[in-house]
């Protein structure tokens, strides 16, 4: 797979990951969804270092 395909991709699934973690936040508790944000958290985090580990080459 092209890598900006997968970046693009990484980046999409931590945005719609954050928003359903504040829709089901405002329904419930944060700490009831903290583990969503968590997961929107790796996903931009491994985006950052795999955009920043391909612009380094």
């Amino acid at each position: 797979m092209n890598q900006k395909l997968i970046n693009t991709i990484l980046l999409s699934l931590s945005f719609v990951a954050m928003i359903i973690g504040i829709h089901r936040s405002i329904e419930e508790s944060v700490a009831a969804n903290y583990w969503i944000f968590m997961i929107s958290l790796g996903l931009y985090i491994l985006y950052g270092y795999r955009k920043k580990k391909s612009q380094s080459r």
